[in-house]
């Protein structure tokens, strides 16, 4: 799950942003969901890896700061409960 949730977003952002500092624009936009923002009964490896997606977001925003627009984390809501 971490292969999917986590370090796709991870692998994807290192292979656009040395052009976004070299054009110093663009912007990176995570979708997560609500099981990132609170742990949920059941949903534990999956919440723990829409955490991980959370504080890649946060910590991204500080280092791109200087080139690009804020970075956005999109949080769905869970319907499959």
């Amino acid at each position: 799950m971490m292969d999917v949730n986590y370090f796709g977003s991870v692998f994807a952002t290192r292979a656009v942003i040395p052009e976004m500092k070299v054009r110093r624009q663009g912007r990176v936009v995570f979708v997560s969901s609500q099981a990132g923002q609170v742990g949920l009964f059941g949903f534990t490896a999956y919440s723990a890896t829409k955490f991980a997606l959370r504080g890649l977001a946060e910590a991204l925003q500080m280092e791109v700061c200087l080139f690009a627009k804020p970075v956005l984390l999109a949080c769905i809501k869970m319907t499959a409960m």
